[in-house]
């Protein structure tokens, strides 16, 4: 009864907040929370609803090198991108646990490995708000899903930043980010060989702030340790997931551009990348593209980091052929 009686409280006092939140909800700052808005990213309620058929032949998981590694549209195949940007390996195994059954017997799950994917990391409500439109058995993302539930609700929570997104909605000034003209859908890079150097800096500045890193050619941190054994055990469950249920997992490990590649040293890739693969010790198969050098020029990017339109059609060409052959 006490319990019941919380929660009429509760919402009632939410009531002002949402009516404050009404503008919010119609910008392009509020829908790109969520994934899937358009019922196709993700196979959210809309994807459901519009599409009845199963039996898809692969499906990719990772994070943001993978959400911009694949494009199968004009492929003679039925693969979905599940990746998004960012997305943790827990993120992975709960969005394959929840949707498997799309596919195929013997099916493909392709498991993107980024330069990081063996270190584990916090993530914030934001990171669990764009996984509430997905329509799952179980939380894509349940450590913050409260108070990201709660943001979603009533987005004027989030302040400023909601505010300035009214304003502009208002003024007709907002970006839409799935535009067809935008960077990420080029057939060049517009960044300069500076610009690319400068670019390649930031990201290894900000792996380095993000995960408490001082030197690369140092032994893990404790911390990384311990993070490093957690995801250890969460990708032998992925594997161990997809094989009890006759699917194919592979790793993939796509290309980036030398810009961002001279930082990735032998001792560097040993310890963050290829030493923690072994660690997992499971026998599946490695596609790795990280020294391809067809695939690392630099127009086929759109920052040192990420393939545009052109990289993603050429890379997701070049996967589909040696899985395939």
């Amino acid at each position: 009864m006490i319990r019941k009686i919380f929660r009429k409280l509760k919402h009632i006092a939410l009531i002002p907040l949402k009516i404050l939140s009404k503008p919010i909800y119609a910008t392009e700052w509020y829908k790109g929370f969520f994934v899937g808005a358009d019922g196709e990213t993700y196979p959210d309620n809309n994807w459901y609803r519009k599409h009845e058929e199963r039996n898809f032949d692969l499906i990719n998981l990772g994070s943001s090198g993978g959400k911009w590694a694949f494009d199968y549209s004009g492929f003679n195949i039925k693969a979905m991108n599940w990746a998004q940007q960012p997305q943790t390996l827990l993120e992975d195994f709960n969005l394959l646990r929840n949707y498997h059954s799309i596919l195929r017997k013997g099916g493909i799950v392709l498991i993107t490995i980024m330069p990081f994917t063996g270190l584990n990391k916090t993530t914030g409500f934001r990171d669990a708000m764009k996984y509430l439109k997905i329509d799952a058995h179980e939380p894509i993302q349940p450590i913050e899903i409260k108070k990201a539930q709660l943001y979603t609700q009533c987005p004027i929570l989030l302040g400023k930043p909601a505010i300035k997104a009214v304003i502009r909605h208002w003024l007709g000034k907002e970006q839409i980010v799935s535009s067809a003209n935008s960077k990420e859908n080029m057939d060049n890079n517009p960044m300069s060989d500076i610009q690319l150097d400068a670019d390649a800096k930031r990201w290894i500045d900000g792996w380095k702030k993000q995960f408490s890193i001082e030197d690369f050619e140092a032994p893990l941190t404790e911390a990384n340790q311990k993070g490093r054994e957690y995801r250890i055990k969460l990708m032998r469950e992925i594997i161990d997931f997809c094989t009890e249920r006759t699917y194919k997992p592979a790793y993939v490990i796509p290309p980036v551009t030398k810009h961002l590649s001279q930082y990735y040293t032998p001792k560097f890739e040993e310890t963050y990348i290829y030493g923690f693969l072994k660690s997992v010790d499971r026998d599946i198969l490695l596609l790795d593209y990280s020294k391809d050098e067809s695939l690392q020029k630099d127009d086929l990017f759109f920052n040192s980091f990420f393939l545009n339109k052109k990289g993603r059609k050429k890379f997701t060409e070049q996967v589909l052929q040696d899985l395939y052959k």
